[in-house]
Order: C-alpha cells, then structure tokens, then sequence
C-alpha cells in the first residue's frame, strides 16, 4: 500500500534504492525499541538511520503515512462512535511542536491528540506543542475521521474540548456531540466511552519512541505516531481477516 500512495523520485546513476520493506521493518523496531538514529546500521534486513529519515521526509512531504492509515481504516468494520482524547509526553530535548506542559511543571512537552472508534481503532491523530488548548485542534482529527469513517453516530470528548462551536460542526455532520459540559459535577463526562480511546493512547505509548521524545524535527514528530496508527490498524485488519 506504501509503494502504491508513494511516487518515488527518478532514479540516477548509482546504487539501487532501498526496498520500501526494508525501511518499514526498520520503522517498527525504530518506534517499538526507541532505538537511536546512530545505531541503525544498514544490513540484508534493515536500513541505515539516514535512509530511514529520508524516507520518512518524503512521506511527510506526501502525505503518504495518512493516505495509507485512511485506507486501512476505510477496510475495517468500524464502530459508529466517535472518541477524542489527548496525552501528552515529554521532550527531553526540545525542538519542533514543543511548549511548557501545564500537567508537568512547565517541562518541555508534546501532546498527541487522537481519535479512535467505539472499538478503540485509532483513525487519526495529531502532533502539537503540550500548551496548545484542546479547543483549538478539536477540527483537525474530527475532520481527518470523519473523512475515513463510513458513518459517526456520536462524538465523546472531555470537557477540555468544550466549546459551542464544536457541538454545532458535529451536529453539521449528523453526529449527535457528547462534550463534557466546563462546570458539571465529576463523573458526569464521557465516563466509561473513553475507555477505547485510552486503551489505544495506552498501545501508541508501548512504543518507546513516543513515550519519551527525543527527535527534533518537525517532520519526524508528526511522522512517529502516523506511523504507530498504521501498524495498530493493520494489526487489527490482519486479525479481521
């Protein structure tokens, strides 16, 4: 599916270039071990840390790891609802998309925004500083699910994404919103429908390089958690099938 989104640039003069196999099987040890850039070494199975990163740049620029993702999830058997949560992580060294953690003493952090279905599928996602508002990225994973979703019954969100704006762009798309109203009693929320979405923030954060962040580019931090999306909706669709 890679090498179908993907278009390759011309080939010059000199050695071949990498199988697109060779730098996903790189990819997944990458984001499952955390391993450093520096120690992958290009071998029969594997691709050197340069040639991963230049993959990863060119997917970027193409949008490649999301057109696959929406493909994947447009094959599943979805779960009508619709989940939103976030979860932030720190950045032990700064660089792109970073910003004081309210939740973590103003350390250096990001947070991941993610939205998954009623059966904790994860259908989009999505990189920012760990100071940005919830209200000001609720558009971009609704939009992005529901662009893949054959149907969204019901939004649950946490009340950090409460705003009237965003209840009246659900119900634009025939979608009833439960929001956590700013103001009501504790235990009155989303409750128990955000166990699906956290049980898929808790499967992206098993990778050790999205617990801790580490990388610097901008293009990279977006790329990690597209990519531990894909692998988690590939799983599933495999298991389906």
């Amino acid at each position: 599916m890679i090498d179908a989104c993907d278009r390759p640039p011309d080939r010059g003069p000199g050695h071949p270039p990498t199988e697109t196999i060779r730098s996903v099987a790189t990819l997944r040890r990458f984001l499952r071990e955390g391993t450093p850039w520096r120690s992958l070494t290009a071998t029969e199975e594997q691709a050197s840390g340069s040639t991963l990163r230049r993959f990863l740049a060119r997917w970027s620029e193409t949008a490649v790891l999301a057109k696959v993702h929406a493909l994947l999830v447009g094959m599943l058997r979805g779960h009508p609802d619709l989940i939103l949560d976030t979860c932030s992580v720190r950045a032990k060294r700064g660089g792109d998309l970073t910003g004081p953690n309210p939740t973590d003493r103003g350390k250096q952090g990001s947070k991941y925004h993610s939205a998954a279905d009623g059966n904790g599928v994860p259908v989009a996602c999505a990189v920012t500083a760990a100071n940005v508002n919830d209200t000001l990225v609720f558009e971009l994973p609704f939009l992005a699910a529901f662009a893949v979703m054959a149907r969204i019954r019901t939004v649950f969100a946490d009340k950090g994404h409460d705003a009237e704006h965003h209840s009246d762009l659900c119900r634009q798309f025939d979608a009833e919103p439960h929001i956590h109203k700013r103001g009501q009693p504790r235990r009155s929320g989303p409750g128990q429908r955000r166990r699906p979405v956290e049980r898929s923030n808790a499967w992206v954060l098993e990778n050790r390089r999205l617990a801790l962040r580490y990388d610097r580019l901008g293009f990279v931090i977006q790329s990690l958690p597209q990519t531990a999306c894909v692998f988690l909706v590939a799983g599933r669709l495999a298991h389906e099938f």
